[in-house]
């Protein structure tokens, strides 16, 4: 009678490791914080067992409602800005572009020369930004009409 109930209790705590192990080994592990939750109903053993705060957990649990229990509203979102209100504008960075074509100035000497021809003042750091982002664009152009 003792070896069946010692034998219970072993196949009792390997099932439970089983699912310990099923929960955190191959899902996103805010996945399993959900449905740790969802199993105990308790915020304050979830997070002492993933070893996550509160208020982490909250946030996503939030979301994980929102999206009414879609796994994909856990993992992580863009934090790159929806619009760039100050970026440069296509008619200036156009202007720009052809400047240095018909010049041949590099970034201080465009500057001055936009200024004082078409009123438009940019940095050089800008004007140098821009022209970077240009040369690449050509580069990348250039390797695909070679191959």
């Amino acid at each position: 009678m003792e070896g069946m109930e010692q034998n219970e209790q072993t196949t009792g705590m390997a099932a439970a490791s089983a699912s310990e192990g099923s929960l955190g080994g191959s899902l996103h592990p805010r996945l399993a914080w959900m449905m740790c939750y969802k199993e105990t109903q308790n915020v304050q053993a979830v997070c002492r067992k993933f070893g996550i705060s509160r208020k982490t957990f909250y946030k996503w649990l939030k979301r994980f409602q929102t999206e009414n229990g879609d796994s994909g509203a856990l993992t992580d979102r863009s934090r790159r800005p929806h619009h760039f209100p100050r970026a440069t504008s296509d008619e200036h960075i156009r202007l720009l572009i052809e400047a240095r074509e018909e010049t041949g100035y590099g970034q201080r000497r465009l500057r001055s020369y936009l200024e004082k021809r078409y009123q438009i003042r940019l940095s050089e750091r800008t004007i140098w930004k821009l022209l970077k982002r240009e040369d690449e664009r050509r580069a990348m152009d250039m390797g695909r009409d070679a191959a």
